[in-house]
């Protein structure tokens, strides 16, 4: 019997998890290592430090936008990230979802477990040959998404590289 690997993975952790904080200084934090790692193994570049501090300074609760990175066009890497704050989430619940090749998939699974594992918060981890959560993420044609609880219309951004 032939085993169809998992390539895709879906995660949803609290904002705070994506950095470490090394210091009280508001500038003290870092990537998450093992989340940087994974970035590193797909080819993306993600700043994930800038991403933490527009998701904090500037998304306002009820709004919040899909970011989409992958290495280049037609790329199977790919990760995706949910910025959407949800008017009542006091534990800043973000969701990303993660899609690879063969060839960094075994990276890409242990540093993703290993991300999650030591997350604060740890609210999903699903791994699978297809999510369809990944594809509604990464389809640019289902956007703008208008959400219900806030009638927000969230729009999708692609980053390449």
């Amino acid at each position: 019997m032939t085993t169809i690997p998992a390539r895709d993975f879906c995660l949803a952790v609290s904002m705070s998890d994506l950095v470490t904080w090394f210091g009280d200084g508001d500038d003290d934090f870092s990537e998450n290592e093992a989340l940087k790692a994974a970035l590193s193994a797909l080819g993306v570049t993600v700043d994930l430090r800038a991403l933490y501090v527009s998701y904090f300074e500037r998304t306002s609760v009820g709004t919040g936008d899909v970011h989409v990175y992958q290495p280049a066009e037609n790329s199977k890497n790919v990760f995706a990230v949910d910025l959407y704050r949800d008017l009542t989430d006091q534990m800043d619940i973000v969701s990303f979802a993660v899609g690879c090749d063969e060839h960094c998939l075994p990276i890409v699974r242990d540093k993703l477990r290993s991300f999650f594992d030591g997350a604060s918060c740890q609210v999903h981890y699903e791994e699978a040959n297809y999510l369809p959560r990944l594809r509604s993420m990464i389809d640019a044609e289902t956007y703008p998404f208008i959400i219900d609880e806030s009638g927000y219309k969230q729009q999708f951004h692609r980053t390449y590289g």
